[in-house]
Formats: structure tokens, C-alpha cells, sequence
């Protein structure tokens, strides 16, 4: 049996809010409140570093400029779930 396609997301989402939460200091509260990587004073920086602990950690591999600071989290995980289908 196959997992509803929604659960997967929150997984990928709740992951990923905990790795942003733990290696840059953020809150996963103010994650998950729908504001954007900028209103969080995520800069590109800190998206580009993201890439790669997603590729090391998770076997993701996004491109530079993929991830944006205008994106919220649930945008973000859209992308990257979408890279890792393509996997």
C-alpha cells in the first residue's frame, strides 16, 4: 500500500522545517506561520547552504538559484519535492 501522497508532503515538510530549524537557528514555529524565506531573513546564502544539506542528507540535488528567498516553506518543499521525484 502506497503512502497518501499529502503525508508524504507534511513528512518532507516537517524535515525539512527541522533541518532549516537546527542548523541556521530559526524557529519552526515562524517556519511554518507561511512567511517567506526573507520576511525570516533567509538570504540566498543560507538557501544555497540548504541545497547542499539536502543533497548530502537527503540525496536531493537542487541548482542554484532553485530555491528562492520569496518563497514561503510550502513553496519550497514543492520544488524540492519535485526534484526528488525526478531522482
Amino acid at each position: 500500500m502506497s503512502t497518501p501522497v499529502i503525508q508524504v508532503q507534511e513528512s518532507l515538510k516537517h524535515r525539512v522545517s527541522i533541518l532549516i530549524s537546527e542548523k541556521f537557528g530559526l524557529d519552526e514555529a515562524e517556519l511554518l506561520s507561511g512567511a517567506t524565506f526573507d520576511e525570516l531573513e533567509i538570504d540566498s546564502l543560507i538557501l544555497v547552504e540548504l541545497s547542499l544539506i539536502l543533497r548530502k542528507e537527503m540525496g536531493i540535488v537542487l541548482q542554484e538559484g532553485e530555491l528562492k528567498s520569496a518563497f514561503t516553506l510550502d513553496e519550497a518543499v514543492n520544488v524540492i519535492r519535485a526534484k526528488a521525484d525526478q531522482a
